[in-house]
């Protein structure tokens, strides 16, 4: 894909523009769950699904962003060297949760989301992102410096998202993806050990993060994020959550972190980072 001269947009038209390009998307797919659109579902070489539903999603979204920045599209192999090339760009994953969408497709509620994901870089950082939970039917939205944010589907104001008190490492909830990096090893340590209340995995790792955001549970870790993936972790971080890369080894903030095609990371409620990493040191 050939780099795109960059528009100077505020982060407010950014915002703007990126959830617009998000609604657009979860409508798309509120009317196919809707309709009881047959779907059609490929195997890709990384052995993850695309479907018929993620295709149309990327397309629509790509329509509505246009050219104002080049774009990152999971579904879009040739704009994915963009990531090592430019500082300022915009990350699509038309279907968070392609998995949980192919099995729990037309579930209202629940624990599980699944949808569209739509983040924009400025400068080597994330400075927006926006997700729209389809089977809640919420858009998610956050902005450097500015909070994170959920609107049900028909409400005119925002609500502010915020954790909820956690000052102990044993009363968490983690929440967790299992991968070949490392993710395996502690999340079975701080299980068997007690350490923690109890472990989950409902969906994407969009709807992770949102529930992060949420304060159902306290802490994340995902040691393979892919970049379009990786934009929903503004959505934690903005709602006050640390954010560590590369956890299990340099433990670098989300400030100082570069976005790479694999993305180790660690999130969680601030009053138990101390406890978590010395948990994590006391296993070697």
């Amino acid at each position: 894909m050939s780099e795109i001269a960059p528009t100077n947009l505020s982060l407010s038209k950014i915002r703007e523009l990126i959830e617009k390009a998000v609604l657009e998307a979860a409508a798309y797919l509120d009317s196919a769950v809707n309709s009881g659109e047959k779907l059609d579902v490929q195997v890709k070489s990384d052995k993850t699904l695309v479907m018929n539903l993620d295709l149309e999603s990327q397309r629509r979204i790509l329509t509505t962003l246009g050219t104002a920045y080049p774009i990152v599209a999971e579904e879009d192999p040739s704009s994915h060297n963009l990531i090592e090339s430019s500082s300022s760009y915009f990350l699509v994953d038309p279907l968070d949760g392609t998995t949980s969408c192919k099995r729990f497709l037309g579930q209202r509620g629940g624990q599980v989301g699944y949808g569209p994901l739509v983040g924009f870089v400025e400068n080597n950082q994330l400075a927006v992102s926006a997700f729209y939970s389809v089977p809640h039917r919420t858009l998610f939205t956050a902005v450097r410096g500015e909070g994170a944010y959920a609107r049900e589907y028909g409400a005119t104001e925002s609500r502010v998202l915020k954790p909820v008190p956690c000052k102990d490492l044993s009363t968490a909830g983690v929440l967790f993806f299992v991968s070949p990096y490392g993710e395996a090893r502690v999340i079975e340590s701080l299980r068997t050990r007690n350490a923690i209340e109890n472990v989950y995995r409902f969906g994407g790792f969009a709807n992770d993060c949102v529930r992060l955001a949420q304060g159902f549970e306290q802490v994340q870790l995902q040691c393979n994020a892919r970049p379009w993936d990786f934009s929903a972790v503004l959505l934690a971080a903005e709602a006050g959550y640390e954010v560590f890369c590369d956890p299990l080894g340099r433990r670098v903030p989300l400030r100082e972190w570069r976005i790479e095609m694999n993305n180790a990371v660690a999130i969680m409620h601030r009053e138990i980072v101390a406890d978590f990493f010395a948990f994590v040191d006391s296993m070697e």
